[in-house]
């Protein structure tokens, strides 16, 4: 039997408000595959830009939360054009790490980094195109995975989080950053002039996208708070749950590990 709990159909409507099912944004597959395929020659442009240069320092934080052992196997969920991938084996010499998302385009900013890196004779992540809903890999095959950015954009996050600890090995680590809604104060009031005007501004200058990044703030406003998440996580089989909070509460690092008392092939 695989681990993990019973799952529903991507996209199925099911569970109480706010479990990460059924949101209202628009999720579609196809939408998103196509709206970050637009956005991906100035994709890392835009990160930069709209999280004033901070957003390496929060991957850097994911992925020493990962800690994966020298030489073990790395997922990167959603990799996106692969940044968090490139992260992971800067900070863990010797791992393997692999980079999957489903948007072609990403992937394939992803990989021209990547041989731009090895010509340069640095190691570099290896990408393949894969749905986080249904990762194409055996049960317990990473010592950790990491997702950054990306499970905000999946239509059922509760199945999001059993692949990934389905797919990680007992004892490992399944890592989350992601943008999630400030408290209500200070943090709140810059996310809402930041999220909701600056930034739509920004990716239609930048990328002739503003709806992209229109959808940034609904998205942010429809995803779990911080405590729901870190619900979603220990119902997905993950134990030890915590997060920080980064960037006037805007950002987050939540971290689950699988229980290493569960012999592999054990159902969980």
């Amino acid at each position: 039997m695989g681990r993990g709990p019973a799952l529903t159909s991507a996209g199925e409507p099911a569970g109480a408000p706010g479990d990460g099912r059924a949101l209202p944004v628009d999720r579609d597959p196809q939408r998103i595959a196509a709206m970050f395929g637009g956005i991906a020659p100035r994709y890392d442009l835009m990160n930069r830009l709209m999280t004033g240069g901070r957003d390496g320092h929060w991957r850097s934080i994911a992925a020493q939360e990962a800690a994966p052992a020298a030489g073990g196997r790395v997922l990167d969920a959603c990799c996106g054009t692969g940044d968090l991938s490139f992260t992971l084996v800067e900070q863990c010499p010797g791992c393997e790490v692999v980079g999957l998302d489903f948007t072609a385009a990403m992937l394939d900013r992803a990989r021209e980094k990547a041989a731009a890196r090895q010509r340069r004779g640095f190691l570099a992540p290896t990408f393949v195109r894969g749905d986080l809903l249904e990762l194409p890999f055996a049960d317990g095959e990473f010592a950790a995975v990491t997702v950054g950015w990306g499970v905000r954009n999946v239509r059922d996050i509760p199945r999001a989080f059993a692949e990934m600890n389905r797919v990680t090995r007992p004892g490992g680590r399944v890592v989350c950053l992601e943008s999630t809604k400030a408290a209500d104060g200070a943090g709140s009031s810059f996310q809402r002039l930041w999220m909701g005007h600056v930034v739509p501004l920004l990716g239609r200058l930048v990328t002739g996208d503003a709806a992209a990044y229109a959808y940034l703030p609904a998205s942010v406003e429809a995803f779990p708070r911080v405590d729901g998440l870190a619900a979603i996580m220990a119902a997905a089989g993950l134990t030890r749950v915590r997060y920080r909070r980064f960037g006037f509460g805007t950002v987050a690092v939540h971290v689950g590990e699988v229980p290493s008392s569960w012999a592999a092939g054990e159902e969980r």
